[in-house]
């Protein structure tokens, strides 16, 4: 059983539609292996809706190699949705995809909001939202069925992370998944989290599939706090087997992994002040969570292979 807490200073879906490639998203690789396009892909719902992601498969030797089954992670984006305003990836996504790639990995960010004609729902009160992060459960359910599905993909290492209300997102599902493991469902390897609202899991102590958790939250969160998930996450270790891992940093509040300035939004009405929240980067805490990221995936999915 392993839980650390530290405060840092400062039914199978095969169905695939290929929407088209983007134009110029083929990232370098290394001379001996071939070069990746980033796809748009759709992805079948139970519910008969069609949910767009974007795919990244890991790459793979040259033709000279044999190609070999490779870690993928599923990644889900927080409540300003995959896109900048400019409408491109937001440089957070961007950068993750690009770092996981990378170390070896296939990379999935669905498009939960995009794909409902929703773009921001940051500024709609938790009670008025008509995407819930039960519904995003869901989405996350299929996408995982879709990926095991996937040449490639090593079925045995595929990870989950999200950000934010992503972050909340990855834990209902680990929830869900506790009570209601369905068909085709893949076992997972590893989830990690920023910033995740953990209240109403605490409130109704919910437990959690029996997976390594990586959880990082900023001490200052006044959007969503840190405290309950550090108390929850504590619960979760009393169970056999257990492997929950919790950074506070220091100093820190929401979105401390990124490179804005921090900002006070009055625009958003979810967190812990009738003022709004704050919202921005940390370098220090945003250098120590990658790194921390980085050596948990290390762990969970395993270190890439020279060719």
């Amino acid at each position: 059983m392993t839980f650390a807490t530290h405060l840092f200073p400062r039914k199978a879906f095969a169905a695939l539609a290929l929407a088209g490639a983007c134009a110029g998203a083929a990232w370098a690789q290394p001379a001996a292996e071939a070069p990746v396009v980033l796809q748009q892909v759709e992805l079948p719902l139970p519910s008969g809706a069609v949910l767009r992601a974007h795919w990244w498969p890991a790459p793979q030797p040259s033709v000279h190699a044999t190609a070999s089954a490779q870690p993928a992670v599923l990644a889900l984006h927080g409540c300003g949705g995959l896109y900048a305003k400019t409408g491109v990836l937001s440089s957070r996504y961007r950068e993750t995809a690009e770092t996981l790639h990378a170390a070896g990995y296939a990379v999935l960010m669905p498009d939960s909001f995009g794909s409902r004609g929703l773009h921001d729902v940051c500024q709609t009160r938790y009670r008025d939202r008509t995407l819930g992060v039960n519904d995003r459960a869901q989405d996350a359910r299929a996408a995982l069925v879709w990926l095991v599905a996937q040449p490639g993909v090593d079925a045995q290492r595929i990870g989950v992370m999200g950000w934010s209300n992503g972050g909340t997102t990855t834990l209902n599902l680990l929830v869900q998944r506790h009570s209601d493991l369905q068909e085709g469902e893949p076992p997972l390897a590893g989830a990690a989290v920023f910033y995740p609202g953990c209240g109403p899991l605490l409130k109704r102590q919910a437990v959690a599939e029996s997976v390594p958790l990586l959880m990082q939250l900023g001490a200052l969160d006044d959007w969503t706090p840190a405290q309950p998930c550090v108390e929850w996450a504590a619960a979760l270790q009393a169970r056999a087997g257990s492997d929950v891992t919790v950074h506070v940093y220091e100093g820190s509040y929401h979105g401390f992994d990124g490179t804005a300035p921090v900002r006070l939004r009055g625009d958003v009405p979810n967190g812990t002040s009738v003022h709004g929240v704050h919202q921005g980067g940390n370098l220090q805490a945003r250098a120590k969570s990658l790194a921390a990221l980085q050596s948990f995936w290390s762990r969970v999915l395993g270190t890439r292979k020279a060719p």
